[in-house]
C-alpha cells in the first residue's frame, strides 16, 4: 500500500454480549474493554438467521445482543488530514456506535429497531482540534437477539479518496429510491384527481394507490436517520404488509387492463394480503412484522408469482400489451426479490444491493408510462369527438345557413306578394274607385272641369300616399308624418289653409311596417280631406305628444266644426273607414268638436300585443 492511499479492511475481531432490552451507548470505552472472547472473522461478516418460528425471538422480550466489531488502524498517520471511516453499509435492526481509543465518534439517534441502517456511514476520525488519528476502532451494534448484527468491509483514508464512494451508494442506496417513489406518488395524486372527475375510470384510482402503496414501501429506503412519527412495531408493520398490498392492487389493475377476471385468484390474492396483514398487527399476543418478515416474504414471492403469471397468461390470451408488459416485468420483480430475499437472511454478500428497488423504479416507469399513454389516449378520443362535433356543427351551420337564405327568400317573395296584393287591394279601393267615380260623373255630364281636376288631384294624392307607404321608415313616425306633409303641404295651400306644425319627439314604433304605415297615412289623409272639405277651416295644427303607453297624432282646425255623434250615426264611409283602419293596427281613433273648430286624436300603441 503506497502511502496516502485508502486502506480496506477485509479482518477484524467480533466479541457477541447477549443482554435483556436496550442501553445508551457509553461515551467512552476504557482500553481492556470490553471484556471476553474475541474471534478473528472476515469481513463483510453477516451471521446466520433463524428461519423458523422456533428460533425467533418472542416480540416482548427484549432479548438483545450487542456486537462488537475491533479493528487495529496501521498507517493511519501517512494518510492526510482530515481522515475518515467509510461504512459501506451495517445490516441490522438496531443502533450502532463507533468509537476511536475508547471515545465515541459516532452514534445513531433515531428509533432502536429501524434506525437507518440502509444509510452508509462516512464517519470523521480527527475533525477535533488537536485530534489525533485513532490506532483502534470499536464498532457496537445492539440488536435484537438472533438478528442483526452484521457489518461490511470497511475503509480508511482521506475525505476525497472516499467522498466518491459514499456519495455514490448513498444515491443509490437511498436518494435514488426516494425520488422515483416520490415522483411516483405525486403522479399518483394526479392520478387521483382524474379519478375524482372520471369515476368510472377505476384504473385512475388503482394506480393512485399503488403509488401510495409504493411510496409507503420504500420509506425504510431513507427513513431512520431521525425519529420516526410512529414507533418501531407500527413502521415494521408498514414496511412488511405494503409490499402486499402493491402485489394486490398491481393484479387488480392487470385484471383491468386485460379484462379477464378470475375470482378464484382474486380472492386468494385478498386473502393472503388480508391475512398477512391481520396476523403482523402490532398487537399484544401477535408476531413482531419485522421479526417474522423473512419468513412472510415466502408467502409474498408464492402468490406474486402465481398472480403475475396468470397476468401474463391472461394478458396475452385479451392480447393486451400493457398487460404483458406490466406482468412480464412485474415477474422479473418477483424473480429479482429471490435475490434480495437471500440478501436480507444474509445468505450472500450484504455489500450487495437490493435490486428489487430499482426494478421497482422500472415498475414506477412501466406504471406511469400505461397511464400517460391511456390519458393521452383519452385526450386524443375528446380531440376526435370534438373534431367530429366540429364537423357534425359546420357542416348544421352550413345546412342552416342555407335554410336562413331559403327562408328569407321565401320571406322576401311572400313580402312582395303581400305587398303586390296590399298595392292593389288599395289603388282598387282608394284609387280605383275615386276614378270609377269620376268617370261614371263625367259620363253623365253631372261634372264640370274644375270638379274633374280636383278629383284627380284627390287620386294623385292617393297614388302618392301608397307610394310614400312603401319607403321604410325605420319605425320613425315623425319621418311618416313629414312625408305626409310634404304631399299635403301644396294641396292645402292652394286651398289657403295654413298649416301649423307642433310634432315633438316620440318613441320609435317597432311595429311600423309599410302595410301599418300606409293605414296610418290613408287615417290622417281622410281627417285632411274632411277638414278642407267641410270645416271652411283657415288653419290646421298637427301635434304629437306621448300618453300614457301610447302616441298621440293631434290634428285640429278653427272650422265650424261638426257633430260627432250624429256624424257617426249616418254611417259615413270616411269616418268608417277611419275607425276600420285604426281597429286593424291596434289604435284608436277620437273626435271633439265645438263651435271654436273641430279636433282628430290618432292614439298608437308604443308597443303592440
Amino acid at each position: 500500500m503506497q502511502a496516502g492511499e485508502p486502506v480496506h479492511f477485509t479482518f477484524a475481531e467480533l466479541l457477541v454480549v447477549d443482554g435483556y432490552g436496550y442501553s445508551l451507548p457509553p461515551y467512552f470505552i476504557a482500553a481492556d474493554m470490553p471484556v471476553g472472547k474475541w474471534t478473528s472473522i472476515n469481513l463483510p461478516y453477516a451471521p446466520r438467521l433463524p428461519h423458523s418460528l422456533e428460533d425467533l425471538p418472542k416480540a416482548g422480550e427484549a432479548a438483545t445482543q450487542i456486537t462488537w466489531y475491533k479493528l487495529h488502524l496501521t498507517g493511519l498517520e501517512q494518510t492526510p488530514s482530515p481522515r475518515y471511516l467509510y461504512i459501506p453499509r451495517w445490516k441490522t435492526d438496531g443502533q450502532i456506535a463507533v468509537y476511536g481509543d475508547g471515545r465515541l465518534l459516532y452514534q445513531s439517534h433515531a428509533n432502536l429497531q429501524w434506525n437507518g441502517s440502509n444509510h452508509p456511514l462516512l464517519i470523521a476520525l480527527d475533525s477535533t482540534a488537536d485530534a489525533k488519528p485513532p490506532h483502534e476502532i470499536l464498532i457496537r451494534i445492539q440488536h435484537l437477539r438472533g438478528i442483526g448484527g452484521a457489518l461490511s468491509s470497511l475503509w480508511t483514508g482521506n475525505y476525497s479518496d472516499l467522498a466518491w464512494r459514499y456519495m455514490t451508494r448513498r444515491w443509490l442506496q437511498t436518494q435514488l429510491p426516494f425520488m422515483c417513489s416520490s415522483a411516483f406518488l405525486a403522479i399518483g395524486i394526479f392520478s387521483f384527481f382524474v379519478w375524482l372527475n372520471r369515476r368510472h375510470e377505476k384504473l385512475y384510482l388503482l394506480f393512485f394507490f399503488i403509488s401510495a402503496a409504493a411510496y409507503i414501501r420504500t420509506l425504510h429506503e431513507y427513513a431512520g436517520l431521525e425519529r420516526l412519527p410512529i414507533n418501531d412495531e407500527w413502521f415494521g408493520w408498514l414496511t412488511v404488509n405494503s409490499l402486499f398490498w402493491l402485489i394486490m392492487i398491481s393484479h387488480l389493475f392487470l385484471v383491468q387492463l386485460h379484462g379477464r377476471s378470475q375470482p378464484w385468484l382474486t380472492k386468494l390474492v385478498i386473502l393472503v394480503t388480508t391475512a398477512c396483514s391481520l396476523i403482523t398487527l402490532p398487537l399484544p399476543g401477535l408476531p413482531d412484522a419485522t421479526i417474522v418478515a423473512s419468513l412472510v416474504y415466502i408467502a409474498l414471492l408464492l402468490i406474486g408469482n402465481i398472480a403475475f403469471v396468470f397476468g401474463f397468461y391472461n394478458s396475452w390470451m385479451n392480447r393486451s400489451k400493457d398487460g404483458m408488459l406490466l406482468s412480464g416485468w412485474s415477474l422479473i420483480c418477483m424473480q429479482l426479490g429471490i435475490h434480495d430475499w437471500l440478501l436480507q437472511n444474509n445468505l450472500i454478500s450484504i455489500e450487495s444491493a437490493f435490486v428489487s428497488t430499482y426494478a421497482n423504479i422500472g415498475a414506477f416507469i412501466l406504471f406511469t408510462y400505461v397511464m400517460f399513454r391511456r390519458y393521452l389516449t383519452a385526450i386524443a378520443e375528446v380531440e376526435q369527438v370534438n373534431a367530429t362535433l366540429e364537423e357534425r356543427l359546420q357542416a348544421r351551420e352550413t345546412e342552416l345557413t342555407i335554410s336562413h337564405r331559403l327562408l328569407r327568400e321565401a320571406e322576401h317573395r311572400q313580402t312582395l306578394a303581400q305587398e303586390r296584393q296590399r298595392l292593389v287591394q288599395d289603388m282598387h279601393d282608394g284609387l280605383g274607385s275615386s276614378l270609377v267615380s269620376a268617370l261614371r260623373v263625367v259620363e253623365h255630364g253631372r261634372m264640370d272641369e274644375a270638379e274633374v281636376a280636383q278629383v284627380l288631384k284627390s287620386c294623385i294624392d292617393d297614388l302618392k300616399l301608397a307610394i310614400d307607404s312603401m319607403e321604410p321608415v325605420d319605425a320613425d313616425l315623425l319621418l311618416l308624418l313629414a312625408t305626409l306633409r310634404f304631399r299635403l303641404g301644396p294641396r292645402l295651400e292652394s286651398t289657403g289653409i295654413a298649416l301649423r306644425w307642433n310634432v315633438q319627439s316620440v318613441p320609435d314604433l317597432d311595429w311600423l311596417d309599410p302595410k301599418n304605415a300606409l293605414h296610418i297615412l290613408r287615417i290622417l289623409q281622410e281627417a285632411f280631406t274632411n277638414i278642407i272639405k267641410h270645416a271652411l277651416a283657415t288653419e290646421i295644427c298637427v301635434a304629437t305628444r306621448v300618453e300614457d303607453d301610447h302616441v298621440a297624432v293631434i290634428i285640429s282646425d278653427n272650422g265650424h266644426g261638426f257633430a260627432v255623434e250624429s256624424a257617426l250615426k249616418s254611417g259615413g264611409k270616411g269616418l268608417s273607414n277611419q275607425m276600420r283602419r285604426a281597429e286593424s293596427i291596434g289604435a284608436e281613433v277620437k273626435w271633439a268638436s265645438s263651435d271654436l273648430g273641430a279636433c282628430f286624436t290618432l292614439l298608437l300603441p308604443i308597443k303592440r300585443r
